[in-house]
Order: C-alpha cells, then sequence, then structure tokens
C-alpha cells in the first residue's frame, strides 16, 4: 500500500516530471509548444480586423483634421480625402459639400480651431468657387479612438456682399 501512495504522491510525480523536462526529449517538446504559443499571439495581432493601420492612426484629434483639410481644400482631393480620413460608418451631417469632392482648390481661411478631447471645432472661411458663394461655416467633427472621423456637423452662413459707404 506504501508503494502505490508513493507512486501518486505529488513528490514522486513532481520528481518524474522534472526529470523528463531535463532530457531532450522534454526540452523540444517545451520549445515546440512555446514556439506555437508564440505563433499564435503574433497570427492574432497580424490578423485581427480590428487593427486598421491609416492616415489617423497616432494621431491627435486636432492633427486629422488639418491633415483632412489639406488634402480637401489645399490639394483639392476632396473624394481622396473622405475616403482616407472617415470611417465607413461617419455620420456626416454636411455630405455634399465641395470639400467632399474633387476639383480646384477651395481657397479658404481657418480662423479658429478649438479642440476638447476627441472633438475639433474649425471656425473658418470658404472663398467663392465652384459655383459656390463665399460662406463662413463651422465644421465640428468628432474622432474616434482608433482615428477615424465619425461624426462631421456643419453650421453653414452666407457671406454677405460689402455694403459701400455713400458719400
Amino acid at each position: 500500500m506504501s508503494n502505490n501512495q508513493g507512486v501518486l504522491s505529488s513528490v514522486g510525480i513532481a520528481t518524474r516530471m522534472n526529470a523528463w523536462m531535463d532530457s531532450m526529449t522534454g526540452r523540444v517538446v517545451t520549445a515546440i509548444v512555446g514556439f506555437l504559443f508564440i505563433a499564435q499571439i503574433a497570427y492574432g495581432l497580424h490578423s485581427d480586423p480590428r487593427w486598421h493601420w491609416h492616415a489617423g492612426t497616432g494621431k491627435l484629434p486636432h492633427d486629422i483634421v488639418q491633415e483632412f483639410m489639406d488634402l480637401a481644400y489645399t490639394d483639392g482631393k476632396g473624394v481622396e480625402a473622405y475616403k482616407t480620413y472617415f470611417s465607413e460608418k461617419a455620420v456626416d451631417n454636411a455630405p455634399n459639400t465641395i470639400d467632399h469632392q474633387d476639383g480646384e482648390p477651395i481657397p479658404h481661411e481657418v480662423k479658429k480651431i478649438i479642440v476638447q478631447g476627441m472633438d475639433v471645432a474649425v471656425y473658418q472661411m470658404i472663398g467663392a468657387t465652384r459655383g459656390q458663394s463665399a460662406q463662413d461655416v463651422v465644421d465640428v467633427y468628432e474622432i474616434s479612438g482608433s482615428g477615424w472621423i465619425i461624426r462631421h456637423d456643419r453650421i453653414t452662413q452666407q457671406k454677405a456682399a460689402p455694403v459701400q459707404a455713400a458719400n
């Protein structure tokens, strides 16, 4: 009876396990299991659909909006800017504006940028171009934690024609 207790005791199992781990077979099996474990982690990091590397990854909200505006206004590449910086599921309350279309560069003057957390508000004057009259606008962008623009709201006011003083 005491012989069976020695075989089933944790000390006996631990001794045999240590002897097996110290053998060449144990070391090879341990190395293979470790390699498979690391390979599984690497595969998960590489192929996980949540990892989207794009133009806004790792940037501050102000920088994301500034780069979007540079591409859309200064370069006149509104379609590319929209596809590059806006999420596929973005809510855009001003989808048919000229900054979402390709064409000649859009003259604009940024008067103020206000950033609070992941929200960026841009007060700017957009010059007359592409058949649109000059206007003052406030664009409010919401940026996701992964760097996509997920919401865009625009408040517009048509620019009044300058009044000449009577002599």
